[in-house]
This record gives structure tokens, sequence and C-alpha cells, in this order.
């Protein structure tokens, strides 16, 4: 999903999204620069920083000075509610993205989603035939939500 979200905003195929800065394209034709952190805090970044806020620093010490963050998260709530502190010093929105397999799962994140964010885009990934037609859609929507949030609209 992210590596479409990427593609939408570089306008080319990108086979491999790894962490770092980006410069992405709105779809009204606005420039973001952005830092992209696809896999998880959890699973890539957690153990080798030790806090999100190690970590963001670690990645890119000029993270507060970009017009975007993606920072990928499972929905912890110890760790949302830092994100959410570390988005609004810098002068950050903070918005949420869970990923849902259904509409009915959204309660199981409750203690996450309760946190005081800005903006929360539920983004729900069913079951389908073709996950990676359904993948590059759902990344798709999302870059449209986000540049549409950047842009005010």
């Amino acid at each position: 999903m992210i590596r479409s979200l990427v593609t939408q905003g570089q306008r080319r195929s990108i086979q491999k999204v790894k962490r770092g800065t980006f410069m992405l394209v709105s779809p009204w034709g606005r420039s973001v620069d952005a830092l992209i952190i696809p896999r998880s805090y959890q699973e890539t970044l957690e153990f080798e920083y030790g806090s999100v806020n190690s970590a963001l620093n670690g990645v890119d010490p000029e993270w507060r000075e970009r017009d975007l963050v993606v920072l990928s998260s499972h929905l912890v709530a110890s760790d949302c509610a830092k994100m959410i502190d570390l988005a609004h010093s810098a002068g950050f929105d903070a918005v949420v993205a869970p990923v849902v397999l259904g509409r009915k799962e959204i309660s199981k994140y409750n203690s996450c989603l309760v946190l005081p964010w800005d903006e929360r885009l539920t983004i729900c990934n069913d079951k389908t035939d073709e996950p990676e037609g359904q993948l590059l859609a759902l990344g798709h929507d999302l870059w449209s939500w986000v540049a549409a949030l950047l842009e005010g609209r």
C-alpha cells in the first residue's frame, strides 16, 4: 500500500520503497517533501533506536522540516501517543490511517483510536481475489486523501 502511495506521488512505478526522503507531487501539482518509513516502527525501528523520537531523528534528522512524514506503525497506544506528541511539537497534524480487515475490527484498536488525532482515515482491506490490485487501489486512495489534507481540500 505504501508502495502504491509513493508510486502515485512520484508519478512513476516503484518496485520497492526503502525508508527515506522522497519528493512527491500531489494530484494538483504541489511538491511534497516527504519522509516515508514503509515498515512499521515496531518491526524495524523500535529495537534499533528504542523510542519513536530517536527513530525519527536517526532515520532523518531533518524530519521536522518535511511537508509529510509517513511513519507506519501497529496501533500500540503508547507508541501512537508519542507519535501524536512529536507530530504536534513539530507543527504537524497527526493523522491515523488504520488498515483493518473489516469495520467490526475497529473496536479492537480503540485505545489508540481515541487518542487526540487531528484526522482519522480508516482503510478497509477486506478479503479479495486480487490482493495486489486491491493494495494498489488502497494506496492510490490513501495518497489522494493525504494530498487533499495537505492542500486543505
